[in-house]
C-alpha cells in the first residue's frame, strides 16, 4: 500500500496527527495530537457537565429521567454551549486537515 493512502488512513482511522508520525513528521504530528487531545478533553468535560445539568435540572422539575424531557433539555443547553461547539469544530478541523496534510505529505515523499 502506498505511503500517502497509509499515511490517510491512519490519520482518519487511529487519531489525527498519527499518519504524520507514520510519514516521521514529527513536529507536524504532535503538534495535531497535542490540539486533538485538548479538544477531546474539553469536549469530553463539556459533556459531562452538561449532562449533570440535564439530568439535576429533570430531578428538579421532578420529571425525573423521562427520555423526551431529557432530550429537550438536552437539546436546549446544548445549542448555547460556545465551548462545547468550539471544541467540537476545532476536532472536527483537526481530523479533516490532519487526513489531507498526510495524504498530500505522504504524495510528496512518494515522488
Amino acid at each position: 500500500m502506498r505511503k500517502s493512502i497509509q499515511a490517510l488512513l491512519w490519520s482518519a482511522v487511529i487519531f489525527p496527527g498519527a499518519g504524520h508520525l507514520l510519514l516521521k513528521s514529527f513536529q507536524r504530528g504532535i503538534a495535531l495530537i497535542a490540539i486533538s487531545l485538548i479538544s477531546l478533553t474539553l469536549l469530553l468535560f463539556q459533556v459531562m457537565q452538561q449532562a449533570r445539568r440535564v439530568i439535576e435540572k429533570s430531578l428538579a422539575e421532578g420529571s425525573g429521567l423521562d427520555i423526551q424531557h431529557l432530550v429537550a433539555v438536552t437539546l436546549q443547553a446544548t445549542a448555547d454551549d460556545k465551548i462545547l461547539n468550539a471544541a467540537t469544530w476545532v476536532l472536527a478541523l483537526c481530523w479533516l486537515f490532519g487526513m489531507v496534510d498526510a495524504y498530500l505529505l505522504g504524495k510528496k515523499l512518494e515522488r
